[in-house]
């Protein structure tokens, strides 16, 4: 492409990895591998090299850099893949929070609130919550990712999510966090997720 860094969709990234978690997981746990797929895939779509936690990775080959695409979005791909990271290796509450957190900010001073960035986070939460929950669970996601996925099965329909809001246009339309409408939003997002079959 234009600025010579190959574009790669997250579905088509995912699926090697989570082939050789599933191979791994015959003689291992398939929530810590699924746990371990899921941290390489936040670090490489948000272009961090692993010697940030292993060390020893400075000396192992450096993958080709490419932009990761969900749903046509940079910005999607790595709300969701952080989202999985942190709610597979330390809790859906707070992938959630941090995600929460990082739109309040953006309102203040960023790119605005944005729901299809919350829809990507909640996304990315609910999958991590799957590929660690017990090992039927993990082995189901290995599963259904290795058999083929698309943006589809992971983004939900945010076409006409807000986004771009600041804080006091957000505050106008929604009364702010944990409002009637707000939640609301909220509600209606999640539902939404729900209707994924890869993320029941």
């Amino acid at each position: 492409n234009v600025t010579g860094v190959q574009t790669c969709a997250l579905p088509i990234l995912m699926m090697p990895l989570f082939r050789l978690a599933a191979e791994r997981s015959i003689s291992g746990d398939p929530a810590g591998e699924n746990r371990a797929a899921l941290v390489v895939l936040a670090f490489y779509v948000n272009g961090k090299g692993l010697d940030a936690i292993v060390p020893a990775a400075r000396e192992w080959p450096r993958p080709a850099p490419r932009k990761v695409l969900l749903a046509g979005r940079d910005d999607f791909s790595k709300h969701f893949a952080i989202s999985a990271a942190i709610a597979g290796n330390a809790g859906a509450a707070l992938a959630d929070v941090i995600g929460l957190y990082k739109e309040v900010r953006d309102s203040r001073g960023g790119s605005g609130f944005s729901f299809n960035d919350i829809a990507a986070d909640r996304a990315g939460t609910r999958l991590g919550e799957l590929a660690v929950g017990n090992r039927e669970s993990a082995l189901k996601i290995q599963r259904l990712i290795t058999a083929g996925v698309s943006d589809k099965d992971f983004m939900p329909p945010f076409a006409d999510l807000p986004e771009f809001m600041p804080e006091p246009e957000f505050k106008r339309r929604y009364g702010g966090i944990g409002a009637p409408a707000y939640n609301a939003m909220m509600e209606d997002i999640e539902r939404r997720i729900a209707a994924l079959p890869v993320l029941r």
